[in-house]
């Protein structure tokens, strides 16, 4: 059982350090940033396609910045689900608009529950 509560201890080590990361990006980029809605016009896996387990797709979107199309010069993960022409919300830097970001306040609250749900838990059984 110690080894049980030592993973999850490390799992909120993790969590919560994604979560921090990602919070200090927002606060860095905050309101240097603009929200539109983007397509996705190409799409890599990073593991064979038919694979499901550990396997994450990662988009090129295309996306209307001042009357201009853009496509982003980096990619971003999507959920498996995603296809060429699924639109998605996403968020590029003002100043250079080919350039998008993934953090959200989402992702920055699930890492927090997901680290404060680990602690909870491994707390529970060192004391059961």
């Amino acid at each position: 059982m110690e080894h049980d509560v030592i993973i999850l201890y490390l799992i909120a080590g993790v969590s919560f350090t994604f979560a921090l990361f990602n919070c200090i990006l927002f606060a860095l980029k905050h309101g240097k940033t603009m929200k539109t809605d983007g397509m996705i016009v190409s799409i890599k896996s990073t593991n064979p396609t038919n694979e499901k387990w550990r396997n994450a797709k990662l988009a090129e979107v295309s996306y209307l910045v001042n009357g201009k199309w853009i496509v982003s010069k980096n990619r971003i993960q999507v959920s498996l689900t995603s296809e060429i022409g699924t639109h998605i919300p996403i968020r590029y830097d003002r100043n250079q608009p080919d350039k998008i970001y993934s953090y959200s306040v989402k992702r920055i609250i699930i890492g927090f529950l997901i680290g404060v749900g680990s602690i909870l838990i491994a707390a529970f059984m060192q004391i059961h």
